[in-house]
């Protein structure tokens, strides 16, 4: 009997359902902040459901892929849905080594675990879960790749990208309707050394140049970096009458990591990042400045260790952020266990530590342990 042909539509996704408890402080900034009008007493709850579908099809050298975001949330100070296309997109590859794209598709460029700074347009991770699914931008782009033989360089590649601006439609955080923006990355394999070239520019966005690599040292060992540069950035400014305004300045962004990998299961990432776009003092940070984090200078580091006690199918993990300045920290102790196929239940408790004045310890909570369930299919 003769196999039958593969179907060329793929269907899955995942949901979600999550608890959080906000264990407030209510000597905070971050409190009166947040909370200022209200009386929400010593505790805080928030539960979450949420759905992510997917849906592709292939045929020869065409492509379709659609992924669509469901989020239903229940907070101190709202309930409802936010529905959101993740991805939506077409590919057409004439040639192995060639695909055009059109529609909305992730940018992931970068090699940082919790900061990509020459990810310029990747949409901005959360540092204490920087693994979730983040939305697309809408272009049309085009990516070609190179090999050589016998070669110190074995590959080079070129991507390229068309962003316009569409009112309620595409790109509407880029700029103005109409605007077209651009962005170029040139890839290079190196000595066996992964190495981006970056470009971005657009009518209202700053023109902006950057550089990454990756490279395992060792089977086990593996080092990556980014540096960045923006001219001409637009930042809010506090004014000497106490007002927020507007100026403009050059910024400058890194980020050094490493990645390891012991003998008993236990990875250590570690990443010092260079914030270009903080302040070294964070009481001179305006209240409009949007950036997770306002600092100037972070570490970060997760260690995490594989089936502990030789538990089946359990991670545990510690996650640190440090503010490098004030000697705030955010710790996230926290553990995964897959006890069957394609379910995960997970937990961490998020500890932001420090003293007045600082980054984290003017954060709205003493403590925020959360759990929630997955299920993939």
């Amino acid at each position: 009997i003769p196999e039958a042909d593969p179907s060329p539509w793929s269907f899955g996704g995942r949901v979600t359902a999550r608890y959080t408890w906000h264990r407030l402080n209510d000597d905070t900034a971050g409190y009166r902040r947040l909370y200022a009008g209200t009386d929400p007493g010593a505790n805080t709850h928030d539960f979450q459901a949420l759905a992510e579908l997917s849906a592709s099809w292939r045929s020869n050298v065409f492509q379709a892929v659609l992924l669509t975001h469901h989020d239903w949330t229940r907070t101190f100070f709202d309930t409802g849905w936010d529905h959101a296309v993740y991805e939506g997109y077409v590919s057409v590859s004439p040639a192995p080594n060639l695909t055009l794209d059109a529609g909305k598709k992730p940018v992931l460029w970068g090699t940082g675990y919790a900061w990509n700074p020459a990810g310029f347009l990747n949409r901005t991770k959360d540092p204490d879960d920087p693994a979730l699914n983040l939305e697309g931008r809408t272009y049309l782009g085009l990516d070609y790749i190179k090999s050589f033989y016998d070669s110190a360089l074995n590959n080079i590649g070129i991507t390229a990208m068309i962003l316009p601006v569409i009112d309620g439609f595409a790109n509407t955080e880029l700029g103005e309707n109409k605007d077209v923006n651009a962005a170029v990355k040139l890839y290079f394999l190196w000595h066996d050394t992964d190495i981006d070239l970056i470009w971005f520019n657009g009518p209202d966005q700053p023109h902006s140049f950057g550089i990454d690599f990756a490279k395992n040292l060792a089977p086990h060992f593996a080092v990556h970096g980014e540096l960045a540069v923006q001219k001409d950035v637009e930042v809010p400014a506090m004014k000497p009458n106490g007002t927020t305004g507007q100026t403009k300045e050059n910024q400058v962004s890194g980020l050094v990591g490493l990645r390891y990998l012991n003998t008993h299961d236990t990875t250590f990432i570690a990443e010092y990042y260079h914030n270009g776009a903080g302040y070294d003092d964070l009481g001179t940070a305006p209240a409009s400045a949007l950036q997770r984090n306002l600092g100037r200078d972070y570490l970060y580091v997760k260690i995490s260790q594989k089936e502990p006690a030789d538990i089946l199918y359990l991670t545990t993990w510690m996650a640190t952020v440090v503010n490098l300045h004030d000697h705030s920290v955010n710790l996230l102790p926290g553990l995964t266990w897959t006890p069957v196929t394609n379910l995960e239940i997970s937990g961490r408790v998020g500890i932001p530590l420090g003293s007045a004045h600082s980054e984290f310890g003017e954060k709205p909570d003493r403590f925020r342990p959360e759990v929630w369930v997955r299920y993939y299919f």
